[in-house]
């Protein structure tokens, strides 16, 4: 991460973010148009990530080849689930619930989106970063994520929703909630290894919502320190969330 090409792909991110709030703010199209939009394109790149990733193997008595997307793949990230509440958002009725619903969106696409910039997991997981340029999924990835943090920025701006802390949280509470969720996904979807019985080793693990693995690679030993991380991933979501809904709370208030 941060070479060249991970940097060019972030002013490239900025760019097409840019384009598209200016855009919106041009033209202040109806946002179910927004939604409609987000999720053509939400669709398409889901579509383009598992043509990219998905393979052929063999299965254990080699008669067979299967179709088989890894699991880290899977639509079970923070910001592979806004494909879902896009949907949502666009075809719910109900005034209210859409409204927290979008309260919700804004800040976890932005945030979400920005942190999956600054340390893309396909760099870790997927590809290298010498093909940044030369692999669809790298395209995929960072363009899929700059539509996602553009959209949280439209419906931050669309006036379409009543800001209040409660909106905060709403929001931290679901947070902790997937959070608590995907310590269980992780632990399904991981590969162990026993031996008479006794659990030595995992051979393969997902990391949905970094609650398995920090991302920066500090290497864990203790428990106690899993949990420390696990305190601190806490802390730093309800930081980052209340800093995101506070100006736009005395925004509306004065």
């Amino acid at each position: 991460m941060y070479t060249w090409r991970h940097l060019l792909w972030i002013v490239i991110s900025i760019s097409i973010v840019s384009a598209i709030v200016y855009d919106y703010k041009r033209k202040h199209p109806d946002l179910d148009r927004v939604f409609t939009t987000a999720l053509i394109i939400a669709i398409l790149s889901e579509i383009a990530k598992i043509s990219g990733v998905i393979e052929l193997v063999p299965s254990h008595d080699h008669k067979l080849l299967l179709p088989y997307i890894p699991l880290n793949h899977l639509p079970l990230h923070f910001c592979s689930i806004q494909i879902v509440l896009i949907a949502i958002a666009k075809f719910m009725k109900n005034e209210k619930r859409r409204e927290t619903l979008l309260a919700f969106m804004a800040p976890t696409c932005v945030l979400g989106g920005i942190m999956a910039l600054l340390m893309p997991s396909i760099f870790t997981t997927t590809i290298s970063v010498k093909q940044a340029f030369t692999n669809p999924v790298s395209y995929q990835f960072f363009i899929f994520h700059s539509m996602i943090i553009a959209l949280g920025l439209v419906i931050t701006i669309s006036g379409q929703v009543d800001w209040s802390m409660k909106h905060f949280r709403d929001t931290l509470l679901f947070v902790y909630l997937a959070g608590a969720v995907s310590i269980y996904l992780n632990s399904v979807f991981a590969s162990p290894t026993y031996e008479d019985g006794k659990l030595v080793s995992v051979d393969f693990w997902t990391n949905f919502f970094f609650t398995y693995q920090n991302p920066v690679g500090i290497q864990i030993t203790q428990l106690w320190q899993w949990y420390l991380y696990l305190l601190i991933l806490m802390l730093l979501s309800a930081l980052l969330l209340f800093l995101f809904y506070l100006p736009l709370v005395k925004r509306k208030q004065k």
